[in-house]
């Protein structure tokens, strides 16, 4: 479930007018001219003041959403993102990626992700092929309490898809005698939460759709490959670009834990394009994806299509369980929430590698 959320406070706090001087004496006329006159001085220095505060205001208010210039230093804005006029508001697009090889009269666009990032163009000594970077501001709905991590199955209600990953709806998993993908990621998934709960982990079992922008201090893709002869054997991993600088850490840690407990092979060579523009972790063109500042990987357990890696996703999937979780323990363990949420993020501004919502390598 998404929350709502209140707007964030600007830092501005609303003025609350009074009047500085009060005339006592009424308006009947009965009093002395020297009394009316003092009234008269009172109301005219009362205008005065609040003149001069309406000008304070107006000019800290401008200040705040231009910035101060002091030759040629300026002092950045006070309001944060939401006043840099090269904010690009999320869903907003960055500019053209690529096109679907497929189809090439179809453009891949890259878009804002929620929270939106502010465009840095290059310098004046930048090169002729240099495009810039994009500021990814730290999200506002960081994880408090427990380390959260989310786990998805993979192909696991793929016809919910909203509509920008329609084609994510026929895509149903591989299957081998019997025995469907989707299946051996939910159970896997689910036993994973009940070990990561046991340690006093949040965790969420995340379907085909991921929530806008989803936050947390990891995430895992779980799916089951096939090669549809039979021959090929092994697990492989991959994480997408243009993502935080803990990515490899999280993958690494999962990578050793889980060849070390289950003997598969790391089937490096088999490693697609797909893999690492698989679209939940592909911010820059779906709105349902995993924020950048979360380490987030894919994970192919084994193949389906193997005998030896079936019965090991089937009859031990226990120890595949506990070995994915012993991997993200450590990577948690080793990555405080400080660091992982603590600065914004730099990327460049039009990502090289195009992808397409494709979850089956």
């Amino acid at each position: 479930m998404v929350e709502s959320r209140s707007p964030p406070a600007t830092g501005i706090r609303p003025v609350s007018w009074s009047r500085v001087f009060a005339d006592s004496y009424g308006s009947s006329g009965s009093e002395s001219s020297s009394r009316a006159d003092n009234a008269r001085v009172s109301r005219a220095l009362s205008a005065a003041v609040a003149a001069a505060l309406i000008v304070t205001v107006v000019l800290a208010a401008n200040t705040a959403l231009t910035g101060i210039r002091l030759g040629e230093f300026k002092l950045g804005p006070v309001l944060g993102t939401a006043a840099d006029s090269n904010l690009v508001p999320a869903g907003a697009p960055l500019g053209q990626i690529g096109s679907d090889p497929d189809d090439p009269s179809d453009p891949w666009s890259a878009a804002a992700p929620p929270g939106g990032v502010i465009v840095q163009t290059p310098g004046p000594t930048a090169g002729p092929s240099a495009t810039g970077t994009l500021r990814i501001p730290i999200p506002k709905n960081v994880p408090t309490g427990p380390r959260r991590v989310a786990i998805q199955a993979g192909h696991w209600k793929s016809d919910e898809a909203p509509d920008e990953l329609r084609r994510l709806i026929p895509q149903t998993g591989a299957a081998w005698e019997g025995v469907t993908e989707v299946e051996i990621n939910l159970d896997i998934a689910e036993r994973v939460g009940v070990i990561l709960n046991s340690k006093g982990i949040a965790v969420d079992i995340l379907p085909t759709t991921i929530p806008v922008g989803y936050v947390a201090d990891a995430f895992v893709a779980l799916h089951a490959d096939s090669d549809g002869v039979g021959e090929n054997s092994g697990f492989k991993m991959a994480h997408a670009a243009r993502r935080g600088p803990y990515e490899d850490a999280l993958l690494n840690d999962i990578k050793d834990a889980y060849g070390a407990a289950t003997g598969l092979d790391y089937d490096a060579r088999h490693i697609t394009s797909s893999m690492r523009g698989y679209y939940a972790l592909t911010w820059s063109r779906f709105q349902h994806a995993v924020a950048p500042h979360t380490p987030a990987v894919i994970l192919e357990m084994g193949y389906v299509s193997n005998d030896d890696d079936r019965a090991l996703m089937l009859d031990r999937a226990d120890l595949v369980a506990k070995s994915i979780s012993d991997g993200i323990m450590k990577f948690l363990n080793d990555t405080p929430r400080s660091k992982i949420f603590g600065q914004d993020l730099a990327v460049p501004a039009f990502p090289s590698r195009p992808s397409r919502p494709s979850p089956t390598p």
